[in-house]
């Protein structure tokens, strides 16, 4: 992986991060620091859970697909669908 392509991977790894915090919308009882949004963050963020059970995310990076897992992330993703649901 050349230099510039692993800086890539990490601001974009970043933004999904930031991203993924903005959409859980974690309350300020459970709140932890949240990461600041990179200044030069844009662009689309395309993830998808492929495991809910195991917590399982896979954030579309580039062409590449890499998996991530955050239970607690997954769990209030999936919270959020089954409200939108109903």
């Amino acid at each position: 992986m050349t230099d510039s392509t692993r800086r890539g991977f990490l601001r974009t790894a970043g933004l999904t991060t930031a991203g993924a915090a903005v959409l859980a919308g974690a309350g300020a009882a459970e709140a932890e620091a949240e990461p600041a949004l990179p200044a030069d963050a844009r662009g689309d963020l395309v993830a998808y859970v492929r495991d809910v059970r195991k917590g399982e995310l896979v954030l579309m990076i580039e062409g590449r697909e890499v998996v991530v897992v955050d239970k607690r992330l997954v769990t209030r993703l999936a919270a959020a669908f089954a409200r939108a649901r109903s």
